[in-house]
């Protein structure tokens, strides 16, 4: 690499002059193209970074093991269960709402296809 051991210093003032000096040669319509080029691919770009963004379709749900006494009497282990149960169920009908709210969504665009005869 004779060329990098020749030239230790670089500079970024060169190959700006030589931009100029190219661009200065060129026809006022030629530049007009670049110009649309460069706003182009800009334009696609940005478009693929739009386009990149997605909203997760789940919720990340930590669920905690509980530790309990090895002393617990029946009446606290059925106390506890009784507990979890509610929570449990509580849990389970909202889940269940969430999926019918999402039924009608689908069924509501299913209506609006049907219809338009798809």
């Amino acid at each position: 690499m004779f060329f990098m051991r020749r030239n230790r210093q670089v500079s970024s003032v060169g190959p700006l002059q030589d931009l100029r000096d190219v661009l200065r040669i060129r026809h006022r319509y030629q530049l007009w193209f670049l110009l649309a080029a460069f706003v182009t691919t800009g334009l696609i770009l940005t478009g693929f970074y739009l386009d990149s963004y997605f909203e997760r379709a789940y919720k990340r749900e930590i669920i905690y093991v509980q530790n309990w006494r090895a002393d617990r009497t029946l009446d606290e282990i059925i106390a506890q269960q009784k507990v979890d149960e509610e929570k449990r169920l509580k849990r389970e009908a909202e889940e269940k709402a969430r999926a019918e709210k999402k039924r009608l969504e689908y069924k509501k665009i299913d209506d609006q296809l049907k219809a338009m005869g798809l």
